[in-house]
């Protein structure tokens, strides 16, 4: 998946950048790297004076090259949906005020998708699942069976290249959530923080 820069130079620029766009759930971008319409990209967002920089997973809708004559920038537009167009309502809220990002996370969190495999402790069958919101310690599982809070997992990740999955015990910390349940992953030393330091490199390198 491929990452994009989107800065703009004040909180108002963002406003409008997500009130130029005639279509639903969109955000106006200004980028000279192209982009194809249904291609998922990562955008990185952030204006001026926000406390942080915001990780986004977008679908590209359209691109155009700039006219300097009609002063035109390089740019297009991009479609956000469910927790990802959430994302940016509250980077609004913090722009007119109803809403405070002050504290930066310790392990910044990748928007992206990778299938895995999950089963509890206990059982020998694995389940098919998806994680997201992909960091150092921990990330969303997507499954349509959900664990129980506290439950231990392991789940098997297979880096991009790799033939053999890397087994990872987890925890639920939370499910609460409406798209899925949060994990905490359980490295036993330093060569297991290493390792998962490297499959998030590769996942989200490819």
């Amino acid at each position: 998946m491929r990452k994009i820069r989107c800065h703009y130079p004040s909180g108002q620029a963002f406003l409008d950048a997500l009130e130029t766009p005639k279509e639903p759930n969109s955000l106006q971008v200004y980028t000279t790297e192209r982009f194809d319409p249904g291609e998922e990209i990562l955008v990185e967002v952030y204006y001026s004076g926000l406390a942080s920089k915001v990780m986004i997973r977008a679908i590209g809708m359209r691109w155009h090259t700039a006219r300097p004559r009609l002063r035109v920038r390089a740019g297009g537009v991009l479609r956000c949906t469910g927790s990802e167009w959430r994302k940016l309502q509250f980077i609004r809220d913090v722009v007119i005020g109803s809403a405070e990002l002050t504290q930066r996370r310790r392990h910044l969190r990748h928007p992206v998708l990778v299938e895995i495999r999950w089963r509890c402790t206990g059982d020998r069958e694995f389940t098919r699942g998806t994680i997201t919101e992909l960091s150092e310690t921990g990330a969303l599982l997507l499954s349509r069976a959900r664990p129980r809070t506290d439950e231990e997992l392991i789940i098997e990740i297979t880096p991009p290249g790799s033939a053999r999955p890397l087994e990872v015990l987890s925890v639920v910390r939370n499910n609460d959530n409406e798209q899925g349940a949060g994990v905490e992953f359980q490295a036993r030393d330093m060569g297991g923080v290493h390792r998962i330091r490297e499959v998030i490199r590769r996942i989200v390198d490819e």
